[in-house]
């Protein structure tokens, strides 16, 4: 019964094994791997896809580690990746049954970003609805990264849930004053004014959006704006 055994058991969703291995050395429920994951981690990164399963096995693996008494909030991983069980869930197994089970046995809910990389419109959805701080920011807010990683489904929806539409960045640009340096599809700007974005707010610089759009040949993007 080794260490290597039951993190593989974890990683495959093989519960039966993962229980035999746990009854025979209940000491190995505390192990962790080399990338600084518990196997709770584990079980919430697993990609279900991949190995041929349902979400619902990835729901048991884990229902089964939280029952047993690993920390719903016990933090794991490295550099960028150091976050909790939700996070994983979100971000590696991308499982949004899983993401369900966690806030409903009371995980905070956070992962935003990882789930608008993704475009996961469903999960994005349920973490705010959980009680995701819709304008929490590290760096930037969800919104303004996921508009800058051309992400636009996903800022469309944080923007639908009510994030910051006019929030701006180290350099004082908002989302129009990016797109319009970007040159996105004007239909896209438009979209932002008519949900309340404004293009008269300068940046660092006191250039405003709409002095941007104006400058460009291409007259769609000061169109967009009006």
């Amino acid at each position: 019964m080794s260490k290597t055994r039951l993190i593989e058991a974890v990683k495959t969703l093989d519960l039966k094994e993962t229980k035999r291995i746990l009854e025979a050395k209940p000491e190995l429920l505390k192990v962790w791997n080399d990338q600084g994951r518990n196997l709770l981690h584990l079980a919430c990164s697993a990609e279900c896809k991949k190995l041929g399963k349902p979400e619902s096995a990835a729901v048991r693996m884990v229902e089964h580690l939280l029952d047993s008494g690993l920390d719903i909030e016990e933090i794991g991983g490295a550099g960028p990746d150091l976050c909790t069980p939700i996070w994983f869930a979100t971000a590696k197994g991308r499982n949004a049954s899983v993401v369900k089970l966690l806030l409903k046995r009371g995980a905070k809910s956070n992962g935003l970003y990882a789930a608008g990389w993704w475009e996961d419109i469903h999960i994005l959805n349920m973490l705010i609805d959980g009680g995701a701080e819709v304008d929490v920011a590290a760096g930037e807010t969800p919104f303004l990264a996921c508009w800058g990683w051309k992400r636009f489904k996903a800022a469309k929806a944080l923007a639908l849930k009510g994030a910051n539409v006019n929030v701006q960045d180290k350099r004082g640009r908002t989302a129009l004053h990016i797109g319009i340096e970007k040159e996105f599809d004007p239909a896209l700007l438009k979209w932002l004014v008519q949900h309340d974005a404004s293009p008269d707010i300068p940046d660092r610089e006191g250039i405003t959006a709409r002095q941007k759009a104006s400058r460009k040949r291409n007259k769609k993007f000061f169109t967009a704006l009006q």
